[in-house]
């Protein structure tokens, strides 16, 4: 990435493909530079989670189609994406994230209702499965803390967080699990937690309701989790499919989408980490996923039905949000990672 565009990458599922865009930091206009099709897809199908490395050199995609597989991808010097290997999985996942060291993959899988990690390989490319939790209910997410010992994962079937912490100094050993449970908050009944975006500064995050359209704010530490503020996004008509949720780095604003009224949602964050809800704004159609400039500048987000991605410059003030460009990209984009 540039000093004056940020390169993002689009997870486009129906189409297979991963689209690699410039959003620049000057004007906020984004621009087409190259796709790819995920190699090895024979069928399309579900989403396709993204997740960078944290060194910044490799990109994982996971097929949710025909077969299931983690794809790994490096990049060169303007972003564009090589294949390096697919690993086959028997599992349809819905999350990926690595893990401080770019040692483990930490995944969660919808459909198998379970959460695991998995190895990451010197070539970059995933290995084994390194651990495994069953029977988490609709697990949608598996994500380490801003702390790097925190992990957070939902269980979106039977509305509960559960918590572990990381345990790096037995990365060594192998047949150690690389992560030991702490507890768990059950939410409200019918909640459907669903992803979490971590305060950058506080031991805090807040996990978006799929199914009751709220917000609710956990403490956590070593002790455990504690809920500490729910908060509703505005009531609609439809039954609720609110989808992502992200914090701005600045720690000023948190957005959230809603996909059954093609809406994004504004919180102000204030310094006890607590939200007060400011604005709502139309975007793109059934905005599944959308991702925050490191700048805190501006806003990426994805149309599943639109089959485009939308750039909206975040008011450094109030946080509300300015559409500044559109751009088609393949079909069915649900997730947005950025460089």
């Amino acid at each position: 990435m540039s000093t004056v565009n940020q390169t993002a990458y689009i997870g486009c599922a129906l189409s297979g493909e991963i689209y690699t865009v410039n959003l620049s930091l000057t004007t906020g206009k984004l621009a087409y530079q190259n796709h790819i099709r995920l190699p090895g897809l024979d069928k399309p199908g579900g989403a396709m989670p993204l997740a960078l490395s944290r060194d910044r050199t490799t990109l994982y995609a996971t097929s949710r189609g025909e077969p299931f597989f983690i794809a790994a991808f490096g990049l060169d010097p303007q972003g564009n994406l090589f294949h390096l290997g697919n690993t086959l999985i028997d599992n349809n996942l819905a999350y990926l994230q690595t893990g401080i060291d770019d040692k483990y993959l930490l995944t969660a899988s919808f459909i198998d209702h379970q959460v695991a990690t998995y190895f990451i390989q010197a070539d970059r490319c995933i290995g084994n499965r390194a651990h495994c939790v069953e029977k988490i209910p609709n697990a949608h997410m598996l994500a380490m803390g801003p702390d790097n010992k925190t992990v957070l994962g939902t269980g979106l079937g039977e509305d509960v967080i559960y918590h572990w912490q990381w345990a790096p100094s037995q990365h060594d050993d192998p047949t150690l699990p690389p992560m030991h449970y702490i507890n768990q908050l059950k939410l409200p009944t019918g909640m459907g937690p669903r992803h979490i975006a971590y305060h950058p500064n506080r031991s805090i995050a807040y996990a978006i309701g799929e199914r009751n359209g709220t917000i609710s704010a956990i403490e956590y530490d070593k002790s455990g989790l504690r809920l500490v503020q729910t908060i509703d996004l505005p009531d609609q008509s439809e039954p609720f499919q609110a989808a992502d949720i992200h914090i701005t780095p600045n720690a000023r604003f948190l957005y959230a989408s809603e996909k059954a009224t093609s809406t994004l949602h504004l919180f102000s964050v204030q310094a006890d980490g607590k939200l007060t809800f400011a604005a709502q704004f139309f975007t793109e159609n059934r905005p599944r996923g959308f991702a925050i400039t490191p700048d805190s500048n501006y806003l990426v987000v994805a149309g599943q039905y639109s089959h485009h991605i939308a750039s909206y410059r975040i008011d450094i003030e109030t946080g509300n949000l300015q559409l500044i460009s559109r751009l088609p990209v393949g079909q069915s984009p649900d997730w947005v990672a950025m460089l």
